[in-house]
């Protein structure tokens, strides 16, 4: 009895001693994580992040400009269509310069030194080339996404041997629809409000609009007295340029005359009377064609 009691007593003891041992605190160098020496725990570094190196920028292709030659007398266009503005003419065996074609392929954009964009557009029908197949498709603006093509600049060398486009023939000039009926302008003079005006146009013969009419009525300060006009006409183009004076629908005969270069060239006309002023090219060899400014003033 007293041994299995000394037995049990002993368990306890040891059992107390391991318990003891287990809630007992660490060591100091155990117990924290705190430098020995004392000093402060270093923040730690921050790893920047790597930053991306941009591309460079992809590369536009460019067109070197396909030699052509036109084949007959025709019309640069501003647009790959008969509807857009005439540019100029180029005549049978012209070289040209095509930078591309329309989406069809009936039409070449060609460098065109002339026109205010550096281009224009022809009729693929009536020109000679090669390799059609590789010009770029353009807009009707000559643009391309994916092509940049770079006007010759005027005494640069080219890339290869095509001349230079010639300078263009004029051509014939857009219709206006303006009549003896529908005049293109209308103005009356008066003293408190218009006194003078200046109209610009463009006529052509045989092809292209051929007249111009412009009406007005002049007015005179004393009731009775006629009203002094002073017509002034500068000209342009390989053209001459024919006025006429209508009063009532009829044109008037011996009421002077006026022709390009004229300048303050007077004339007196009845006030308050309708007047028409009819403007004409000149018959001749070949395209006849006149760039003009009529202007008008009604004298006090």
């Amino acid at each position: 009895m007293n041994r299995l009691f000394h037995r049990k007593l002993a368990l306890l003891v040891v059992a107390l001693m391991l318990l003891a041992a287990a809630c007992s605190p660490l060591p100091p160098s155990e117990a924290s994580a705190t430098p020995t020496d004392g000093s402060p725990t270093p923040a730690p570094s921050q790893t920047s992040l790597p930053t991306s190196t941009p591309l460079p920028p992809s590369p536009t292709a460019t067109v070197t400009p396909l030699a052509g030659t036109v084949t007959v007398q025709i019309n640069v266009r501003s647009g790959p269509n008969v509807s857009y503005s005439s540019l100029g003419l180029l005549n049978s065996g012209d070289k040209i310069q095509i930078i591309g074609k329309d989406l069809s392929g009936d039409w070449y954009g060609i460098l065109y030194p002339s026109a205010a964009q550096g281009y224009g557009w022809v009729t693929a029908a009536y020109v000679q080339t090669n390799d059609t197949a590789s010009l770029p498709v353009l807009n009707a603006a000559g643009i391309s996404e994916a092509i940049l093509w770079t006007p010759v600049t005027p005494g640069a060398s080219m890339p290869t041997s095509i001349p230079v486009t010639p300078t263009p023939t004029l051509g014939p000039a857009s219709a206006d629809d303006d009549s003896s009926a529908a005049p293109a302008i209308q103005v009356t003079f008066s003293p408190a409000g218009t006194g003078q005006f200046s109209y610009t146009s463009d006529v052509s013969s045989p092809q292209g609009d051929a007249e111009d009419w412009v009406a007005f009525t002049p007015y005179a300060i004393l009731a009775g007295s006629p009203a002094r006009l002073l017509f002034s006409l500068v000209c342009d183009g390989n053209g001459n340029l024919e006025v006429e004076l209508w009063q009532g629908g009829a044109p008037l005969a011996g009421w002077g005359r006026l022709a390009c270069g004229g300048q303050h060239i007077p004339l007196d006309l009845a006030a308050g009377t309708p007047y028409q002023l009819h403007l004409r090219a000149a018959t001749g060899a070949g395209l006849q064609y006149v760039h003009y400014t009529l202007t008008v003033r009604n004298a006090p």
